[in-house]
């Protein structure tokens, strides 16, 4: 069990008011991810979303295929794929190749959308959401396990390295219930709030525990908004960048509820709910903002991934955030976790 750190969410959204290119934008998120690999993150996270104004990234599987071409180690994830819009013997051939090109890298994090207007323009039933993303589960375990002669799902092919782990996220107490039930593990939203998401695991917990499954052996993930600097200030053009994250998705919950029409301009920025969003600070302060996180799962394996970049941002305005987090913050939040929950050395001979 250990704790292993994120990079993202990687959405690849350019503003409209941004003045480089998508181009320039995909070819970054290559070079980003190069660099979150040398400086030592141990994964990269890519979401998916459709009919974003800013082309939010709406083929996850695709980018993960370019980032596991340009990087050797880093494990690569879904944080999250919308499971209800994907054919589920298509999305498990697909996945398998992703995991072939990376060396057997990919984690897949899935949920069951809640955007209906993603909805509407695919055709899908709202109310199928559910059932559709538990086809998807089922379909994928058989597709990349062993072949039975009278299951025709177990004859897909190509195999993955391994059987990718599908880690299922939501926020309500179904789903998350659903995730204990069905999947390898939990991913939970970027709320920035430990007693929401400590509340979350219990449910998740105890639904894996009924369903007779250990919990302890099943993974968690979270993802938390995040700048660091060596002042522990802010600079206008991150906190406009975090904006447009933010603000996007709270433009997405007014068209959802009908307060809104799609595309238009984004709310006036409010800094109260972008600080209470996001951990920032010097490096002392991010460790000492994030310690109690990889305190409270320090005997599970534990996914804390981090967002250094944000909309509208090029990887040079983010790239001394991510080196400073990787040389002075991350050292510190390894440092917590004690010696008999750190996985072994590959190299020490140490049984796992």
């Amino acid at each position: 069990m250990s704790l292993k750190l994120g990079f993202g969410l990687v959405t690849a959204q350019v503003p409209v008011a941004a003045t480089h290119t998508l181009v320039e934008e995909y070819a970054d998120t290559l070079a980003m991810a190069q660099l979150v690999e040398e400086v030592d993150f141990d994964s990269i996270w890519v979401s998916e979303h459709h009919l974003a104004e800013d082309s939010y990234l709406p083929s996850a599987l695709t980018l993960l295929a370019a980032l596991g071409a340009v990087t050797k180690r880093v494990e690569l994830g879904t944080g999250i794929v919308l499971a209800p819009f994907h054919d589920p013997v298509r999305f498990a051939e697909d996945a398998a190749v992703v995991d072939l090109i990376s060396g057997g890298r990919l984690i897949l994090g899935l949920a069951a959308g809640w955007r209906r207007r993603e909805f509407d323009v695919f055709g899908i039933p709202f109310g199928e959401r559910v059932s559709r993303t538990e086809r998807l589960v089922d379909v994928c375990r058989r597709a990349w396990g062993p072949v039975s002669a009278d299951d025709d799902f177990s004859q897909v092919t190509p195999k993955p390295v391994r059987a990718i782990p599908l880690m299922l996220g939501g926020t309500a107490t179904a789903p998350i219930a659903r995730a204990g039930r069905l999947g390898d593990g939990y991913i939970g939203s970027p709320q920035n709030d430990l007693a929401a998401f400590r509340a979350a695991v219990a449910t998740f917990d105890q639904a894996a525990a009924e369903a007779g499954r250990d919990p302890a052996t099943m993974s968690l993930a979270t993802h938390v908004n995040a700048w660091v600097s060596d002042d522990g200030e802010i600079s206008e053009l991150v906190l406009d960048s975090m904006w447009n994250q933010i603000g996007s998705y709270a433009r997405w919950h007014s068209v959802d509820k009908g307060l809104a029409a799609p595309g238009g301009d984004l709310p006036e920025m409010n800094m109260d709910r972008l600080r209470a969003r996001t951990v920032s600070g010097t490096p002392e302060e991010v460790v000492e903002q994030l310690a109690p996180w990889v305190e409270e799962f320090a005997g599970r394996e534990f996914h804390l991934i981090v967002r250094l970049h944000y909309p509208g941002m090029r990887q040079a305005d983010a790239t001394p955030a991510i080196r400073l987090f990787a040389q002075e913050v991350a050292p510190g939040l390894r440092a917590i976790i004690p010696v008999s929950f750190q996985a072994p050395d590959p190299g020490s001979g140490a049984s796992s």
